[in-house]
């Protein structure tokens, strides 16, 4: 009886460590498995990016190259201009060649940025992965190992798929900057040789007028791009009352059209040329005022103004978040989604820029990922 009377609260302590060990080893063995669930779950993150959801990276890519050849055909287009196959006045030739050469400084734009939108989308894959996984299986899980090694396989393959082809545009662009300029070196010897065939034009007043134009149209081309850019902003800006915004871009639009001026100010020839896009400049500087001021001037609240401009995006947001990538922008878009007028009216202006700013930034990251 005294044996089993001190030997019952023994078996009860063993009982107990056991008990404890055997918890200890479960919530060992649940933490890895969530480890590689959400592992897993970030693989496939990746692989939609690249693979499956709209706007994926190779769809991107694939799109990128089929611009490409159009705009190297572009160029076959101004070259079969300068060779001067077409019988028309020298004026038509030269609004034709501007209007071809403007073409090409756009379609090259936008291939630098796609390049560059791709390049974000990659990168955002590859955070996703993270750093190669070394395969070691945590001892907790081992009967997955198989599994686990699988997966590990399939992260390194997606890894260099998406390292591969996000490559190509960015390694494709110097090429094409390249081309760009060479081809323009040759429109002055083309017409040159063509003009000594043909006769076409007088030769010497002609070659000086492309060559003026020539050296006008990479002066005016950027300047009307970032301008056409910068009131495309500021119009988009204002329509979604996001008023931080407006403030800032039209502070930058300023001081753009201000250098934009001044260096169409430095341009005389072509004069009909130089003349129309001094004009162009000085309606898109306009027109940016104009969508500040249409905003700037009703006086409304600034407070106010943010809780309208998240109010219209914030009806859309469950929908979109079904699919948004990565999650963690809708967690957080969640909670600036969250906040009433009367929470915004309490904040001071710094605060009030950051959550305009943020919920803008956090809205495109869940939208164009």
């Amino acid at each position: 009886m005294l044996t089993g009377s001190l030997a019952a609260p023994g078996l009860a302590a063993a009982a107990g460590d056991d008990l404890a060990v055997r918890e200890d080893k479960a919530l060992r063995a649940y933490a890895a498995a969530t480890d590689q669930s959400q592992r897993h779950g970030r693989y496939r993150q990746a692989r939609a990016l690249l693979l499956t959801q709209e706007g994926n990276i190779t769809t991107r890519v694939e799109a990128w190259e089929k611009a490409t050849q159009q705009w190297v055909l572009g160029w076959y287009k101004v070259m079969a201009l300068a060779d001067l196959q077409k019988d028309i006045p020298y004026t038509q030739f030269e609004a034709e060649l501007q209007q071809l050469l403007r073409v090409q400084h756009d379609g090259l734009l936008q291939l630098s940025n796609d390049a560059k939108s791709v390049k974000a989308s990659a990168d955002m894959a590859l955070e996703l992965l993270g750093p190669a996984n070394p395969g070691t299986t945590p001892a907790e899980i081992g009967e997955y190992a198989s599994v686990l090694q699988a997966l590990t396989q399939r992260e390194n393959e997606l890894r260099t798929a998406i390292t591969q082809l996000s490559a190509i545009p960015t390694s494709r662009m110097a090429r094409l900057e390249t081309l760009a300029q060479t081809s323009r070196q040759i429109i002055l010897t083309r017409v040159r040789v063509a003009l000594l065939k043909n006769a076409r034009y007088p030769l010497e007043q002609t070659l000086a007028s492309v060559q003026a134009l020539l050296t006008a149209e990479q002066v005016v081309d950027p300047v009307l791009a970032a301008l056409t850019r910068a009131e495309n902003d500021m119009n988009r800006f204002a329509l979604n009352l996001q008023v931080y915004h407006v403030e800032e871009a039209l502070a930058q639009g300023r001081t753009l059209c201000t250098s934009s001026q001044a260096k169409l100010a430095a341009l005389t020839s072509p004069a009909a040329y130089v003349a129309q896009a001094r004009s162009r400049a000085t309606q898109l500087c306009s027109a940016l005022e104009a969508h500040a001021s249409g905003l700037l001037s009703y006086g409304i609240p600034k407070a106010d103004l943010v809780y309208e401009s998240i109010a219209v995006e914030k009806a859309s947001l469950r929908t979109i978040c079904k699919s948004a990538q990565p999650p963690v922008a809708c967690e957080k878009l969640a909670i600036l989604a969250a906040l009433t007028l009367p929470d915004l009216q309490s904040m001071n202006d710094a605060k009030l820029r950051f959550v305009e700013y943020g919920w803008s930034e956090l809205f495109k990251a869940a939208t164009h990922p």
